[in-house]
């Protein structure tokens, strides 16, 4: 359910608005995963010049607009009633600026906007950072990019690949107790166990699992042991993870057989209480088969029963972002 207030669309949790409630016969969903941006207000140095890493991912993404705003992500897709949108930052030069940013968008929208802002857990300047993103009532999580590959230099999105085992790391992640925020941390599948102690040392922060824990590759014994970790991390109770980002793991010519059994396994491992699907918009339609990006969320879903649906596709995003909007 929406109801509005002056300057601010409010989302409350509630079962009513199931997920074929929405305009007309259209779903209605909840996004768990959304880049909005505009290159001209926030710099985002990968669309000004090609970078390696992001190549690395997903090949050339010259088309990728410079502006992309709520009513390009409406129109990419349509055959969907969008009732919320989990914005993620997208790498600004600026974090702070971005959150601000987006805060502003979200509060001059009539579709409810959750923020998921940059963090750096070593930086010097962390408390401060979370200070101001206290000041966005928006901003209802904060992420880090993790992802270390040992084998390609071009897949490390961070400085070394053994953040999750440093102290100083572990201690600036603690700076979250007694602050609103949930904790979405990227990693690659090889990373998940030292993820591990990690969230069992900080039993009060909710930790969100992104790219449904970021499979290395699609071999059989990655798999294997992807589903091995992802059981072990399922046993605590503050984790949840998000079905998204999918032309990310197996490629831009990916097609829904090859995610289904990665999803069915999710499903398998955390209940379809604690899941959530994204789109990645607009990274998504990069991928060849893709042409409006939920279309995939609602396919990969389709043998679910109503109630999961609605659980996976708009209530566990409602309950775990949106919480405490205002």
């Amino acid at each position: 359910m929406v109801s509005k207030a002056k300057g601010h669309a409010m989302m409350e949790p509630t079962m009513e608005a199931g997920l074929e409630s929405g305009s007309g016969t259209k779903p209605n969903v909840v996004d768990a995963h959304v880049h909005l941006y505009d290159g001209r207000q926030n710099t985002h140095k990968f669309l000004e010049e090609p970078d390696a890493m992001f190549e690395a991912l997903i090949g050339d993404y010259s088309s990728l607009p410079r502006v992309f705003g709520l009513n390009d992500y409406r129109r990419m897709n349509p055959q969907v009633n969008i009732s919320g949108i989990v914005w993620h930052e997208f790498l600004s030069a600026d974090p702070v600026r971005e959150a601000r940013w987006a805060q502003r968008l979200a509060d001059s929208s009539d579709t409810p906007i959750a923020i998921v802002a940059l963090v750096d857990f070593l930086a010097a300047d962390l408390e401060q950072t979370l200070d101001q993103y206290e000041s966005c009532s928006r901003v209802t999580a904060v992420r880090q990019h993790l992802g270390w590959d040992a084998l390609r230099i071009d897949r490390r999105f961070a400085r070394t690949g053994d953040l999750l085992r440093n102290q100083n790391w572990r201690r600036g992640l603690q700076q979250l107790r007694g602050r609103r925020f949930h904790c979405s941390l990227e990693v690659f599948s090889p990373q998940l166990p030292d993820l591990l102690p990690v969230i069992e040392s900080n039993p009060d922060t909710g930790f969100t699992v992104a790219v449904m824990g970021w499979p290395a590759n699609t071999e059989k014994e990655t798999f294997r042991q992807w589903r091995s970790d992802l059981g072990r991390l399922s046993a605590y109770p503050n984790v949840q993870i998000i079905a998204s980002g999918f032309e990310c793991v197996f490629g831009m010519d990916w097609v829904l057989a090859d995610a289904q059994p990665w999803v069915d396994a999710v499903f398998e491992i955390f209940g379809f209480e604690r899941i959530m699907f994204g789109t990645h918009s607009p990274i998504a339609q990069l991928a060849s088969q893709v042409h409006a990006p939920y279309d995939s969320c609602l396919a990969l879903t389709a043998s679910r029963t109503q109630a999961e649906r609605n659980a996976v596709l708009h209530e566990n995003a409602i309950n775990w972002f949106f919480a405490g909007v205002v």
